[in-house]
This record gives structure tokens, C-alpha cells and sequence, in this order.
């Protein structure tokens, strides 16, 4: 695996100028005193990155711990993500941490940079005491003098994180699909084993292709690539690749069975992508010569996938299996990277207010034109066409999850009939869906 992600879109990475362990400032504070009682001494918080070693194998242990996941195994994850590792420590003591993955996130057809958090966990003797509160804080101040534009998470609570700033903003749906009674499913083409070393190129310009045309989807790095074609256990990925005429791909599939040495198993699809209705047809066909061992196909993907649209009969379970959020870090950027309607003209002017980053409170206009827009602050009192709105609720509105009149009926937004017609048009676009999981 590798310890640098890809940068998709070749923006400045992140660098911050500062003291790389600065302490926490009045808004990342647990209390007035910028204190954490981590025991029976009450030390100050500071953040930063990993210092050495015994600092890593701390945090691996607070992660070991808040996720029942084997030591040694956190111990190798932090390894390969070290630089982007934050840690919250108490005094010289590690008290918790996360990780950081600097990757795209694709909305209106283009990629907005997108940091995800991952990983976050606290030492059990120091939880409830604000150390998570604050090491959030202080993440979301160092990405904002970045110019980050949003950042998303898959949340263990709503709570930590809508304080922080971050808003439901789309699910992650699984697709179950019964292989009993699918019969047997004639499709033309020749699946090919896939060749990780030849074959990466292609299956990347296939997704990166498909993946703009669906809001909440990654613009993956190299890390999320990794996680496709390499179980975290160690088990055997098998991938299958359906190669075009012109020597491009039409459609893969990425999975793992079940448990080692059962059957009748199920087959966990880590990814699968398809470029028409045949290649659908292919991948299904698949499946279905499977059937006699394997009970289902579970696969990830967006309410319409074209799976599902091509499965011959009726039977198919759909959940939500996680929920993600996303919080607006830089207003400015979170406008100008994301595209929208090419038909759309709009005149967004916007009241924030935002209790962590206050960079981004205060007025905005956004005036959209052509499929972009240009972003500007605003000194005048708010009028009658403004859209008034804490930082959560832009974000549940800026990936189209929630619409700008159902969160004025949930008394999160304000504004004119006629504003709020218009964020709709401006922001109007299928679910947001997130196949991955980070």
C-alpha cells in the first residue's frame, strides 16, 4: 500500500505553515482553559502530527481499542498513512488521533477536494471529556487555512460530528441480490481474469468516467484503490474484466467469498462498474454460473444502478448500510470547484453562520453562470432574497440530500419563495450515493 495518496486534481497539497503542534485555539477548546482532565492531572491540548514511533504504536492502541480491531493491524495502517496521522495529545501524552485522506469528491461533473477522516479515536480515559471535540476543531482550522473545499466522514455518531459542522449529506446503499432463483443468464462477451499490473489504467478511466456523472462518488486516490483490490485480512481478491473493441474496458468486477472453507457462500463485490446494458448483462451472467455455491451477490452502488436494472427478476434487497457527511471547510472553494447545470443562471446570496470556522459566517453571494460560479463576500445587511443557513444545513443542501424547502420546513434554512426555487434549481441532481467506504 502506499503512504502518499494520489492527488487527483494536482492542487497544492496540504502544508501547514505553523507550529506543526500548535495548541488549541478559543474555538477548538473543550472549556475556557484550553484544558483536558485526562486523569488525575488536567493538561493542555495541542495537535499535530506523529513524532515518532512510540506516539504511532499509542494511537494504534487507542485505535486497537475504540474499533476491536487487532493491534498489529492498526499498528501497519498508521505505518502506511503516517503523514496524514493528526494526533490530540494531553501534555506529552497521545490521547487520541485520526487520519486523513486527501482525495476528490465529484458533484455537478467535477472533482472538489474532498479530505476524509477516518480512524478517529480516543483513549477510553480520556473520552467525555472534550479531546475529540477539539482535535476535530483543530483538523478542520489546519484544512481551512488550506483552502480545502469539503470533508466527509462515515460517522459512529451524529453528534460529535454535527457539532463539529458536518451534515448527513447522502447513504451508501448495498444491493442484495438472491442467486437461487436468477437462473441461468445468456449474455455475450469474454470475461478476462484482470492483471492488476496491466490492467489499472484501464479500470481507472472506466470509473473516473462513470464516477462524474454521480454526486457523493470518490475521485480515489490511491488508498481507496488499494482498498479495492486488497482485503485488509488478507484473504484472495478475484477481479474479472470485460474488455471493449478498441482495447479500452466495458465493465469489471472486484470480490472475496465468504468465510474460508464454507459454502454456500456470498459474493462480496468490492467494486463493479459497467459501461452499457450488455456489460450489465455479463457481469450478472457471472453471478449467475456462481448460483449452485454462493447464495448472494452483494454489491454497492446509486438507487438507479445499472445492476439492478438488469437483473431479470424481482427479489432484490436494497438497505442503507452507512450514512455519510460532509462539511463545508471552505465556502469560497466548495462553490467554485463543484460544477452545476450548464443551463442554470442563478443569483445565490447566502447568510452563514459557522460557531467552528468563522471564516466562513457572514454574507456570500454566488453568482452561477455556464456551468461554474464566482464567489463573493458581501458587506450590505441580508435582504429579502437571502438565504439564511448555519454551516450543517448548506452542507445537506450542497450535495442535493435535502432540498432548500424541505429545510426551511425543518426550520434549518430562511428565505423567500422565490430563493429557495432557485438554491433548488441551482442544486437539483439524483441521491447522493458513496459506494466506498473509508
Amino acid at each position: 500500500m502506499q503512504s502518499t495518496p494520489r492527488n487527483p486534481s494536482n492542487r497544492p497539497r496540504i502544508r501547514d505553515a505553523r507550529d506543526p503542534d500548535r495548541c488549541a485555539q478559543a474555538d477548538a477548546r473543550p472549556d475556557r482553559t484550553g484544558q483536558v482532565d485526562s486523569g488525575p492531572v488536567t493538561h493542555r491540548l495541542s495537535f499535530g502530527t506523529v513524532r515518532n514511533d512510540a506516539e504511532l504504536e499509542a494511537q494504534a492502541h487507542n485505535e486497537a481499542l475504540a474499533f476491536n480491531t487487532p493491534y498489529d493491524s492498526c499498528v501497519s495502517w498508521l505505518r502506511t498513512t503516517r503523514d496524514h496521522v493528526r494526533v490530540v495529545r494531553a501534555g506529552r501524552d497521545v490521547v487520541g488521533g485520526l487520519v486523513q485522506y486527501d482525495m476528490g469528491l465529484f458533484l455537478g461533473g467535477r472533482s472538489v477536494r474532498n479530505f476524509g477522516i477516518a480512524g478517529v479515536a480516543i483513549t477510553p480515559t480520556a473520552r467525555g471529556r472534550g479531546a475529540a471535540r477539539s482535535l476535530m476543531a483543530a483538523t478542520l482550522s489546519e484544512l481551512h487555512d488550506a483552502g480545502v473545499a469539503v470533508s466527509t466522514l462515515y460517522p459512529t455518531t451524529f453528534t460529535l460530528y454535527g457539532r463539529a459542522g458536518y451534515a448527513v449529506a447522502g447513504h451508501r446503499y448495498q444491493y442484495r441480490l438472491p442467486l437461487a432463483g436468477l437462473g441461468r443468464i445468456r449474455a455475450s462477451g469474454e470475461l478476462r481474469r484482470q492483471a492488476p499490473e496491466t490492467d489499472a489504467g484501464g479500470l481507472a478511466r472506466l470509473y473516473r468516467r462513470l464516477a462524474a456523472s454521480r454526486p457523493g462518488w470518490l475521485d480515489r486516490n490511491e488508498h481507496i484503490w488499494q482498498r479495492v483490490h486488497n482485503h485488509p485480512a488478507g484473504r484472495d481478491v478475484h477481479g474479472y474484466v470485460l474488455p471493449a473493441d478498441d482495447g479500452a474496458v466495458d465493465g469489471y468486477v472486484v470480490y472475496t467469498l465468504g468465510a474460508v472453507g464454507r459454502y454456500p457462500y456470498d459474493l462480496k463485490v468490492r467494486d463493479v462498474q459497467v459501461a452499457h446494458p450488455d456489460a450489465a448483462r455479463r457481469i450478472l451472467a457471472l453471478f449467475s454460473d456462481c448460483r449452485t455455491l454462493a447464495r448472494h451477490a452483494i454489491w454497492y452502488g446509486p438507487l438507479d444502478d445499472p445492476l439492478l436494472l438488469a437483473v431479470p427478476e424481482v427479489g432484490t434487497e436494497i438497505s442503507i448500510a452507512e450514512t455519510w457527511m460532509l462539511r463545508i471547510v471552505s465556502v469560497g472553494a466548495a462553490f467554485t470547484e463543484r460544477g452545476y447545470p450548464a443551463a442554470a443562471s442563478a443569483r445565490l446570496d447566502l447568510d452563514l453562520t459557522d460557531d467552528i470556522l468563522p471564516g466562513n459566517a457572514g454574507r456570500w453571494l454566488i453568482e452561477i453562470d455556464g456551468g461554474e460560479a464566482t464567489v463573493n463576500r458581501v458587506d450590505q445587511d441580508p435582504g429579502p432574497d437571502t438565504l439564511r443557513m448555519d454551516i450543517r444545513a448548506l452542507g445537506s443542501l450542497y450535495t442535493g440530500h435535502l432540498s432548500a424547502r424541505r429545510l426551511a420546513g425543518m426550520k434549518a434554512v430562511r428565505g423567500s419563495a422565490a430563493a429557495l426555487e432557485q438554491a433548488d434549481r441551482v442544486f437539483a441532481a439524483e441521491p447522493p450515493s458513496m459506494p466506498d467506504y473509508f
